[in-house]
């Protein structure tokens, strides 16, 4: 009796701890945000701390707009951006370019001319999906809306192709991308890379646990935009729309600047023209900035993020001179990039700051009390 006993606690055991291994390997990409801080190269050493964001910004936060698409009343459209345009607020609009496969936005054309005045506003015009299906006979049995859910690689790919080309066919060559109903599965990530985009902004990644056991969402767990593994592009996670919850927005909010991290939030167009909703977007909008967020599109936040990830930070005595060398890989200049000289070795009298091939970016004289701002230029492409 006792030995089967002890045979069944050790069944047991190794269950435990087979299902505890199993967690820990699936949410580790959300618990390393925790444990290490920002994938960056640098951030700080012993004698300079450089920032994340340009301008001295402390956190960033995007602006994102669901579900454009042929149905959509024009009015609505102008109205949002009106209001953005007031706040001087810039952000992503996700639109749907075939409706149920019945409402093709080129048969749209108002809706069309309100997409292309986004755009002069320096707004980014993205991609959710291609038809948003509802039922079995376009979704192949996924909950309503669901559209790649249950998708093999091969028709997420024609799919989503065939919505990049409506689009471009129309003005629009999207660079970002949304799952209808945030859904997505394995294959959506091989999709997205084959099809050159530069980032995805969906809420359910794979890969997918229990629910992620102990989380809500995985919405609520990642802090940073991050390239799956193998690809390229970013994934930015989706977090909240504070005109439906607006007290959990600003919670959330802070948890991300907290970690200086990347907070989006989304609003659906047409319920978010109504007087009320507006209004609390108008009071999360102006919390934000007061929090010194920066609100920038996602295009241009991945091109920075993509940059400043990248970015090499090397110090040195050279005699009188304290230099400091910022190499940045990227094509992407990294503009009004801030930094604070804290201490420096015993003995210079002056700093110098050089870009990767040893062009002068600034110099002065030691101590510096206030921060720092250089522009560190690109790395051409086509550079050996």
């Amino acid at each position: 009796m006792k030995r089967r006993l002890k045979k069944t606690m050790l069944i047991l055991s190794a269950v435990v701890l087979l299902l505890l291994l199993y967690i820990l390997i699936n949410t580790f990409f959300i618990t390393k945000d925790y444990l290490y801080g920002p994938p960056l190269l640098f951030i700080s050493n012993r004698y300079l701390n450089v920032d994340i964001y340009p301008h001295s910004y402390e956190v960033a936060a995007v602006f994102t707009n669901n579900y454009i698409e042929g149905t959509t009343t024009p009015e609505d459209i102008d109205i949002l951006r009106l209001f953005l345009k007031k706040m001087e607020v810039r952000g992503v609009f996700f639109v749907i370019p075939n409706y149920k496969k019945s409402y093709p936005l080129s048969g749209s054309p108002q809706v069309v001319d309100e997409l292309h005045k986004l755009r002069e506003d320096g707004h980014e015009i993205s991609q959710a999906g291609t038809y948003h299906t509802y039922g079995p006979d376009l979704a192949q049995g996924a909950e309503p809306g669901q559209e790649l859910l249950t998708l093999s690689f091969d028709d997420q790919l024609e799919r989503i192709r065939e919505g990049k080309e409506l689009l471009e066919a129309i003005g629009f060559s999207p660079i970002g991308f949304r799952a209808p109903s945030f859904s997505t599965n394995r294959e959506t990530f091989r999709v997205l890379e084959t099809l050159d985009y530069l980032y995805d902004s969906s809420s359910s990644l794979p890969p997918r646990t229990f629910g992620t056991l102990f989380r809500p969402s995985l919405s609520q767990g990642i802090l940073y935009p991050y390239p799956p593994s193998g690809y390229d592009f970013l994934t930015f996670t989706d977090y909240v729309d504070p005109t439906q919850h607006y007290t959990k927005a600003k919670e959330l909010f802070q948890r991300v600047k907290g970690a200086q991290g990347v907070f989006v939030f989304h609003t659906f167009i047409g319920s978010v023209a109504q007087p009320e909703r507006l209004q609390l977007l108008s009071a999360f909008v102006e919390y934000i900035i007061s929090e010194k967020a920066w609100c920038s599109p996602m295009g241009e936040l991945a091109l920075w993020w993509q940059a400043r990830s990248k970015l090499r930070v090397a110090t040195r005595k050279n005699g009188l001179v304290f230099e400091i060398v910022m190499e940045n890989r990227s094509p992407t200049s990294l503009g009004e990039l801030g930094m604070e000289i804290r201490k420096y070795p015993e003995g210079v009298t002056e700093y110098l700051i050089l870009d990767g091939q040893e062009k002068i970016l600034r110099r002065g004289l030691l101590p510096v009390e206030t921060k720092i701002f250089v522009t560190v230029p690109g790395y051409p492409e086509d550079r050996p």
